[in-house]
């Protein structure tokens, strides 16, 4: 089995090194190069594919890290970027799905998550960790409807179905949701796809995009 490339991307080597030992204890055999500059990832990425790159994005630099973020998603693409938002805030989760990072964690996870996160930017699949998902549910308008369309109009999803789908985007498991709901899961898993089908998407996490 070949064992993924990773790079590991932040201006301090203290993190650097810090990031690498815990890839190490949840990837054993995983191989990690180093970077603290977008040219250094370009090199990587030309010396050999990168399965996943690990960064951080924080809001104190927001323009700055915009730019990288972009420049770096140029380089490796979107889907095997694992993004650390640091500290976790709306706009910061926002504005790093809008520039197409898919793969978003906070900057204190367990390592379970941080296994699931790994896992899924290896795999080129979208994730959002729990905590996150919390903090951008929590930033959805008191209303808890969704957001209007450039008419003006509001997507016309029905109470249970916008019900459903705030309790997924907030990190709930669907049988989470079915509990907390009195309801089976078919009856959960049918306005899921009800709503998703509404709003044009294919996944909570693209949904969050537009819920947001």
């Amino acid at each position: 089995m070949n064992m993924p490339n990773c790079v590991l991307f932040h201006p301090s080597e203290f993190t650097r090194s810090g990031w690498k030992l815990l890839l190490k204890k949840i990837l054993p055999g995983c191989k990690t190069c180093e970077a603290s500059s977008v040219e250094e990832v370009r090199l990587a990425a030309h010396a050999g594919a990168v399965d996943m790159l690990m960064m951080e994005f924080h809001p104190r630099d927001m323009e700055h890290g915009l730019e990288t973020l972009k420049a770096v998603i140029a380089v490796v693409g979107g889907k095997h970027v694992m993004l650390i938002c640091g500290p976790p805030a709306p706009v910061t989760t926002r504005t790093a799905m809008q520039a197409g990072a898919t793969v978003c964690l906070g900057c204190n996870e367990s390592v379970e998550e941080l296994k699931r996160a790994l896992h899924a930017a290896l795999e080129g699949m979208p994730y959002m960790s729990s905590e996150l998902a919390s903090v951008l549910a929590r930033s959805i308008a008191p209303s808890g409807g969704p957001a209007e369309e450039e008419d003006g109009s509001q997507y016309a999803l029905s109470m249970r179905e916008e019900e459903v789908l705030d309790l997924l985007v907030s990190g709930l498991r669907p049988s989470q949701v079915a509990n907390r709901l009195g309801l089976s899961m078919k009856t959960i898993s049918s306005h899921k796809r009800n709503a998703l089908g509404k709003l044009g998407v294919s996944s909570i996490l693209e949904a969050v995009r537009i819920w947001i």
